[in-house]
């Protein structure tokens, strides 16, 4: 007697270890294993990850118009690329010492001395304080470009194809 062909599990991949099930996931008849049966297959009718179409209208009902969701541009704070010749500039404008400066500012001799001089560039809390004391100029605010996510027509049924390339995305991920 030849041994059975092992079946395998056409959601998952795994081998089928008895009789197996049969369910309907997105209009198709699959055959699945134990578990995939008790997540997909104990609703009655055919399961979907997208939430079901509204009934078909009459032509006379006019349809509505999809919305379009704009979402505002990003805008982000940077420093300015000149910074270290602004501050330095700054610096002797004000005739004092480094040391004095640190005291009035709030910032270390060492870190004022390494942005008067482009070595170090100031957090936006550092560009601040410089800007306050010396009325100078040094945050900028820049616009984010940025892609605007496509809509899901309403209408839109996935299909298993869709719904596998969605899973593989969020593991890469």
């Amino acid at each position: 007697m030849a041994k059975a062909k092992p079946r395998y599990c056409e959601l998952c991949g795994r081998e089928i270890r008895g009789q197996g099930h049969v369910i309907r996931i997105e209009g198709a008849e699959l055959l699945v294993c134990d578990e995939c049966y008790r997540k997909y297959g104990r609703k009655p009718g055919t399961f979907s990850i997208m939430p079901r179409r509204e009934p078909t209208r009459r032509a006379s009902t006019p349809r509505p118009r999809p919305q379009v969701r704009r979402e505002r541009p990003l805008i982000t704070e940077d420093i300015v690329e000149d910074y270290a010749e602004r501050v330095m500039e700054a610096i002797r404008r004000s005739g004092l010492s480094y040391e004095e400066l640190s005291h009035k500012v709030g910032l270390s001799v060492n870190v004022l001395r390494r942005i008067a001089h482009g070595e170090y560039t100031p957090t936006i809390e550092e560009a601040r304080k410089l800007e306050r004391f010396f009325k100078i100029k040094l945050i900028e605010k820049v616009e984010a470009d940025f892609e605007q996510k496509p809509l899901i027509p309403k209408d839109y049924e996935p299909t298993l194809g869709d719904i596998a390339r969605i899973k593989i995305r969020k593991r890469k991920k």
